[in-house]
């Protein structure tokens, strides 16, 4: 992979990030406790938990290191790291 393809690949990522962000309090009021998979600033998948949305953007033929898969958390729920 190239230097170019990678800062392309980054800025895509940076993207659906933002996106993320953006819509933050929409996804929360919509997908408290949900996985979401984002692509290109789309959800491309909706699950339940990690394996499951996994499984589903595989058997889609999606390359799982080019998406970016948020846990939205419900309201007043604490997230460790």
């Amino acid at each position: 992979m190239t230097e170019q393809q990678l800062i392309m690949e980054f800025n895509e990522l940076e993207a659906d990030s933002k996106f993320i962000s953006e819509k933050s309090l929409e996804f929360s009021q919509k997908y408290a406790r949900k996985f979401l998979v984002i692509k290109d600033q789309r959800i491309i998948a909706i699950g339940d938990n990690f394996e499951n949305v996994l499984t589903e953007i595989k058997d889609k033929g999606i390359d799982t290191s080019r998406v970016l898969i948020e846990y939205i958390p419900d309201k007043g729920e604490i997230i460790l790291y």
